[in-house]
């Protein structure tokens, strides 16, 4: 399913907030230049996963260039 793919690395988001669970992502600080960087047809449809927004709030140069958004 779409919905839970990362918008970012196509890989698995693990969002669990469809489930009976807490989300992560309902505590998490995503920076709006990382939302910004979401294609506007995945927003408010797809979660960043766990994994991208560490990168990226580790090492934001690094991000852009892994994943081609320079």
């Amino acid at each position: 399913m779409v919905m839970m793919q990362c918008p970012v690395c196509l890989e698995d988001n693990k969002c669990a907030a469809n489930g009976k669970a807490r989300c992560w992502c309902f505590s998490a600080c995503v920076p709006n230049a990382l939302l910004a960087l979401v294609p506007q047809s995945c927003q408010s449809t797809q979660c960043i996963c766990q994994k991208c927004v560490e990168f990226y709030l580790a090492d934001k140069v690094a991000f852009i260039k892994r994943f081609h958004f320079d």
